[in-house]
């Protein structure tokens, strides 16, 4: 399992429904982890890790060693918002960058757990930019989406850089093409 960076089209599709936690997403979660700590993060949404389901795994401690701090939310919903707090914010697929994220400050949450238990309750601070965060790419949103036309020009580089990274990548990743037909006065080799 491998992070997917911006512009992958990946990032921009809405994820499915989990509807039943089954054994593939149950060995999904320790990759979607280790991705998540191999890139220093603290929240990691299933379309980030390739996976097209809604589910979030996070440790707000982003310490490997901590395993009681990890949390997995299969199908989270926000159901509402309060306050309002401007911070600075990354994103994994964004190696580097950094902007001023309008966000709430308090959300009220909805979500299961493995076991299929569903949980309702609030979340503030770091845990509620971290739900707004990961929902927003459950939801196809980037954080290139939030950034003001300013932020755009200030990280243009960097997101030039991505976009050249990911077409070399595809390119590569591509299947050979099929030989070049012979023409009409060409004989065709035979084995």
């Amino acid at each position: 399992m491998q992070l997917v960076y911006y512009p992958d089209p990946r990032l921009r599709e809405a994820a499915r429904p989990v509807k039943k936690v089954d054994a593939a997403l149950l060995e999904a979660v320790p990759g979607m982890f280790e991705v998540m700590y191999r890139a220093r993060g603290i929240g990691l949404a299933g379309p980030q890790a390739g996976l097209d389901r809604r589910i979030i795994v996070a440790n707000l401690t982003g310490d490997p060693a901590q395993k009681e701090a990890e949390r997995v939310f299969v199908d989270p919903e926000i159901l509402s918002r309060s306050g309002e707090k401007r911070e600075e914010e990354g994103c994994l697929s964004f190696p580097g960058m950094s902007v001023t994220i309008v966000r709430a400050e308090k959300v009220e949450i909805r979500y299961r757990d493995l076991e299929g238990k569903e949980v309702r309750r609030e979340a503030e601070g770091l845990e509620a930019k971290l739900f707004q965060h990961e929902i927003d790419h459950l939801d196809g949103i980037l954080l290139l989406d939030k950034m003001t036309p300013a932020d755009k020009k200030q990280w243009s580089s960097l997101l030039k850089e991505l976009e050249a990274q990911y077409r070399s990548r595809t390119r590569r990743s591509r299947p050979a093409r099929a030989p070049k037909r012979a023409s009409s006065d060409e004989k065709p080799v035979r084995t």
